[in-house]
């Protein structure tokens, strides 16, 4: 039994559970998960695209070169830069890192670009400048680079 039919498993159990003690709230957890479903669907119907085009037009060399073990802690950076750029909701960000890794990145790039594609949006940073003022948001995100960096670093030499 696949880890996908355990989850199915899992939330029929509950749903059944939910749905005996109470349905009003059944009903409404089921349209709050619907909904959701479908904001998200575009978003990964999107990524699993865009990993259709990258696995057809770059080869696995290309991504090896860039981000495998040959070019050193530039690669922790790369993955980093990509990350800070990458305008991908977070639950997406991980089937896109498998990708990465399958195709020849290292450990230490795949946690540079997780950690900094959810921690860190260049396309978000007016916003977080605004809510939480410009010398904290700069801080907070140098220092989200430098941390897993650092990981990024350790995780080549242990993984």
């Amino acid at each position: 039994m696949g880890v996908g039919a355990i989850y199915l498993l899992v939330v029929g159990i509950l749903l059944v559970i939910s749905s005996i003690r109470d349905m009003n709230k059944t009903k409404q957890a089921l349209k709050v998960t619907y909904k959701m479903s479908i904001m998200i669907f575009p978003v990964f119907f999107f990524i699993f695209v865009l990993m259709g085009l990258f696995q057809a037009f770059v080869s696995r060399e290309v991504i090896a070169k860039w981000f495998g073990y040959g070019n050193g802690p530039l690669t922790v950076f790369l993955g980093e830069l990509v990350g800070c750029v990458a305008l991908i909701e977070p639950p997406v960000v991980f089937p896109f890192a498998g990708f990465l890794l399958e195709k020849g990145a290292n450990y230490g790039a795949i946690l540079g670009f997780v950690m900094t594609a959810i921690l860190i949006g260049i396309v978000t940073m007016p916003l977080e400048f605004k809510l939480f003022g410009v010398k904290f948001s700069i801080v907070r995100n140098v220092l989200v680079l430098i941390f897993f960096f650092i990981m990024g670093l350790l995780f080549r030499v242990v993984l």
